[in-house]
């Protein structure tokens, strides 16, 4: 039983692994900001308008009024799962099924945990646009997008519904492909990949840079006196062992992974004016 729970320790952390990577591929980021347990997360919110009014010749040249409001703090912490496939289904089906595929059904959850904070973030944007149709109002985000980074090096992302998504298909020959269970559009009209998830309201079409968004998790192997398996980098630590008062075998996870935004208005809601 101990070399099987072991096994399930290592595939649950090598499935994790490569879809964490798979998720990074669609974001177009290459890696995760791991930090000490605790560390805060920024995120920030500019205002103000370059004052273009022509300055006479010694005039005072007006202030912009251009500033950095107040940060939202984010703390990155654990997230703590925890699953028992008691001994009658163990019985029943044996080991690699019982714990097999409650493990994996476990590992999906986990998932949809970091999608979920993906679009927390999202919803806090600040910036809008409106377009007639679903390919217009990914156009004018896209537009709002560029005009947010303009002069800086930046690759936008957009995050769709997916019956907004499946509607545009229906008329459309587009290929669709899908990683860490979510499906997307590569490099959509040539200006970015296009995410489809039920967290993003119908109608609405989330678009910013991924320049702008940070993948953080905690080190999970900061955790002393523990002995649970984890990946190379320390951000999910997990271990399967008998729970032997409870006649079952249980599954402990801990990731605390989250995808945040750096600056609120350089997100932008735009609006199919059209639904």
């Amino acid at each position: 039983m101990v070399i099987e729970a072991k096994a399930q320790d290592v595939n649950f952390v090598t499935k994790f692994e490569a879809d964490v990577q798979h998720l990074l591929n669609v974001l177009g980021k290459t890696s995760v900001q791991v930090v000490a347990p605790g560390t805060a997360v920024k995120i920030y919110e500019t205002s103000g308008s370059l004052s273009t009014a022509t300055v006479a010749e010694k005039a005072l040249i007006p202030d912009s009024e251009i500033e950095v409001g107040d940060p939202t703090v984010v703390e990155v912490t654990y997230n703590k799962y925890r699953n028992l496939t008691g001994i009658e289904s163990i019985g029943k089906y044996g080991y690699e099924i019982a714990v097999g595929k409650t493990n994996e059904d476990m590992l999906k959850q986990v998932q949809n945990k970091i999608r979920q904070s993906i679009f927390a973030g999202l919803a806090t944007g600040t910036a809008t646009a409106t377009g007639a149709t679903f390919q217009a109002a990914i156009a004018a985000a896209a537009a709002k997008v560029a005009e947010k980074f303009e002069a800086e090096v930046a690759t936008p992302v957009f995050f769709v519904n997916p019956a907004d998504l499946y509607t545009y298909l229906g008329t459309h020959n587009v290929t669709l492909e899908s990683e860490f269970g979510l499906n997307y559009l590569k490099n959509f009209m040539g200006i970015g990949n296009v995410v489809a998830d039920t967290n993003v309201e119908a109608g609405k079409i989330y678009g910013t840079a991924i320049e702008n968004l940070t993948v953080v998790a905690p080190s999970v192997a900061q955790i002393p006196g523990m002995d649970m398996t984890t990946d190379a980098s320390g951000i999910i630590a997990v271990r399967n062992d008998a729970l032997y008062e409870n006649a079952a075998i249980q599954t402990v996870a801990y990731c605390g992974l989250g995808i945040h935004p750096a600056f609120l208005d350089r997100i932008v809601k735009s609006t199919i004016a059209g639904e």
